[in-house]
């Protein structure tokens, strides 16, 4: 574990060389030299502790938690960082290896000086690209009342609230920046909540063995934490709680009828806003609780296969904002007044990490391209962008204080395979510092296909005879739902380019492709079928359609009875099994006959991360975990019991014996304040 007496730095000096973790750069003279993520924070959590050996057990457990590598993978970070830093392992001057013990840090650590900017602002220095100046005025801000217009002045303070390779998430701060909650996940005691001073960096944690704990928000006592509960005795039973951590427990305050995608609390009007299904498998709607009256309200409206997550009250508690998804890939961000009237506020897009409210007319949102600030009346200025190895997860504004909490978050993820005829467990397709992500592999088991981020921006990959190339001009915003045909000399993908869909078909042996663009209508891939024909799922409207495309004739037969939002070929390929987005039931359908339906667990959520198996399916849980759920039986059964083993984001798919997916690694995620102003200026 992490030895917290010692102090981490983001930017320090080991001899000569002036180390930037946030960077990830090691500068000496006019030579500037790129380090890997691992690598830079292996070297600062040696540099922690200078002339102290750190054992390779410690260093395994900080920084590979609960994955299953070989005693290779810290050598490789070990000689890397020795060869950027011109070291050598046998007369070392800046890594020695402690035999049969770890290895010490034996050159000098200090920090540059700096006569004109303090410590901790070179500390934090890959992200003064958002503070530098850091003076914006939009002309898209409402004027106050004696006609001044605002401007958003970020101060050039960063303060870093936690130095920890544990995974944290859902951070919530007080409305006076004074206390912290978030949700720690730990491989012994697992949902952990805790609750922090962020003056002093106390910690106080809380854990129960029975109850999972989501969305956790700091109650107006400071001492008390509200959350949404699930009760692990009981898979289906779900709550509103509160937790007292000066008197260490839970009680449930309010019964939900499911789970839920998110909380938040209004202190003036003491009033709770959440989401959850009126009935098993519907869409999630935002609902009003009132704990006076002990009565709810649902608020939101989703068009019939769509679902509202996350709501946020304003300032005012006048408007709850949200976000409403239409699929995996397309998200926007809602607002609905307490008497349901409905405004839509950005576009549909690939991806939006967090929102919240900047008072009671703007919202500041981030996605993977960085932080931005909306207007309500629908207009976007960007704030932040973040370095190509951070990616900004949550943000949130403490509105009494007028800071901005963010969480930072250096993520790569790989291909992983499992093999069910021998032991149980996950094997690495990929290594890569990047994004590697919808893995298929060929009937023939000679090829594999991937969507990956490795030159900067999403490209389609191939691996064949042990030669790795990406295929050119294949640059599109999203690559996925990637299936080979039956020859194994053909590949198919939804590629998205400009908020428009197509489906790309690439061809092994001319290595040539084409797109067959779909204008703006959101596409899932299914596989090929017996005639070589390509089947996939496309929104038409507010229904799924289930069409069948023909590569040689390019014509394409629709099949609108079937409303498949997310279908698998079933192995044979005799029949296909899928889900409808209305009530996200379970059916199977042989192409001749009336589908059937399946009675699917409540507890069993399918998206993008199920692909059919024998005798039913195999799909990843939220925790990362691989199960099967046998149709015909209705027993779910574990087929890997690891951990956090595939992402429940991508699409698995079933191969032969075994399993393919995508597995993340997050290298580090720590939450960070700044503080925010806005002032008037003459125009």
């Amino acid at each position: 574990m992490i030895h917290h007496k010692h102090v981490i730095l983001d930017h320090f000096m080991v001899n000569d060389w002036v180390i930037d973790c946030k960077r990830f750069t090691a500068t000496r003279a006019q030579l500037q030299a790129r380090l890997e993520p691992k690598a830079a924070l292996i070297l600062q959590y040696l540099a922690s502790r200078p002339g102290e050996v750190i054992s390779r057990e410690e260093l395994f457990q900080v920084f590979w938690p609960n994955q299953v590598v070989t005693e290779d993978a810290l050598n490789r970070v070990i000689f890397t960082l020795r060869k950027t830093l011109n070291d050598s392992s046998t007369e070392p001057q800046y890594i020695a290896t402690i035999r049969k013990s770890g290895y010490r840090l034996v050159a000098e650590v200090k920090v540059p000086p700096s006569p004109k900017i303090s410590s901790k602002v070179l500390a934090f220095s890959s992200l003064l690209v958002f503070l530098a100046g850091a003076l914006f005025i939009f002309s898209s801000i409402k004027p106050t009342a004696n006609g001044l217009p605002l401007k958003l002045k970020l101060t050039g303070e960063l303060h870093r609230l936690t130095y920890s390779t544990k995974t944290k998430h859902m951070p919530h701060l007080s409305e006076d920046a004074k206390h912290l909650t978030y949700l720690e996940l730990d491989k012994k005691t697992g949902n952990t909540l805790v609750l922090m001073s962020v003056s002093d960096d106390k910690k106080v944690y809380y854990h129960d063995a029975h109850l999972e704990f989501s969305f956790p928000i700091i109650s107006p006592a400071s001492s008390g934490v509200f959350s949404i509960t699930k009760n692990l005795r009981s898979p289906i039973s779900y709550a509103i709680s509160l937790t007292d951590f000066e008197n260490s427990r839970t009680r449930p305050i309010f019964t939900l009828k499911s789970e839920s995608t998110g909380l938040s609390y209004h202190p003036q009007s003491k009033s709770l806003v959440f989401t959850q299904r009126a009935a098993p498998f519907v869409a999630h709607k935002v609902t009003l609780y009132d704990p006076l009256l002990s009565t709810t309200k649902t608020l939101s409206s989703p068009p019939t296969g769509q679902s509202d997550t996350q709501p946020i009250f304003s300032p005012s508690g006048k408007k709850i904002a949200f976000l409403r998804s239409k699929s995996s890939n397309e998200l926007a961000v809602y607002s609905v007044t307490l008497d349901g009237k409905e405004q839509q506020l950005t576009q549909f897009q690939n991806q939006i990490t967090a929102f919240d409210w900047l008072d009671n007319n703007r919202i500041v949102f981030s996605n993977e391209h960085g932080v931005f600030l909306l207007t309500y009346e629908g207009k976007i200025s960007r704030l932040f962008t973040p370095s190509p190895d951070q990616q900004v997860t949550s943000i949130q504004l403490a509105y009494k204080t007028n800071q901005l909490l963010l969480t930072l978050q250096h993520a790569s993820s790989i291909g992983k395979a499992v093999d069910f005829t021998t032991k149980r467990q996950t094997h690495a397709l990929t290594l890569s510092n990047g994004l590697d992500s919808e893995f298929a592999i060929s009937p023939n088991a000679a090829k594999m296909a991937f969507a990956s981020t490795r030159e900067g921006y999403k490209t389609l990959w191939f691996r064949h005879n042990n030669h790795l190339r990406s295929i050119n001009n294949t640059r599109f915003d999203d690559i996925y739902d990637l299936a080979w045909s039956d020859n194994s000399e053909q590949l198919a993908a939804v590629v998205k380019h400009n908020a428009q869909y197509g489906l790309l078909l690439f061809n092994f042996v001319t290595d040539q492709f084409d797109v067959h663009w779909q204008d703006k209508i959101p596409l899932h891939v299914i596989g090929w079928d017996k005639h070589n024909q390509i089947w996939h799922a496309k929104l038409t409207g507010q229904d799924w359609t289930l069409a069948q495309y023909n590569p040689i004739q390019r014509t394409t037969t629709e099949y609108p009875a079937i409303n498949a939002y997310q279908a698998r070929f079933t192995l044979n390929k005799e029949n296909l099994i899928y889900i409808d987005a209305t009530h996200q039931a379970l059916w199977t359908w042989d192409f001749n006959s009336a589908p059937k339906k399946a009675v699917l667990p409540q507890n069993v959520n399918l998206n993008r991360n199920w692909d059919a198996a024998p005798h039913g399916i195999y799909y990843v849980s939220a925790k990362g975990t691989l199960n099967h759920f046998n149709v015909q039986s209705g027993v779910i059964q574990r087929s890997l019991t690891i951990k956090n083993a595939f992402s429940s984001k991508h699409r698995p798919q079933a191969r032969l014996y075994g399993l393919v997916g995508t597995h993340k690694v997050i290298t580090y995620n720590d939450f960070w304040l700044s503080s925010l102003q806005a002032t008037k200026s003459p125009q």
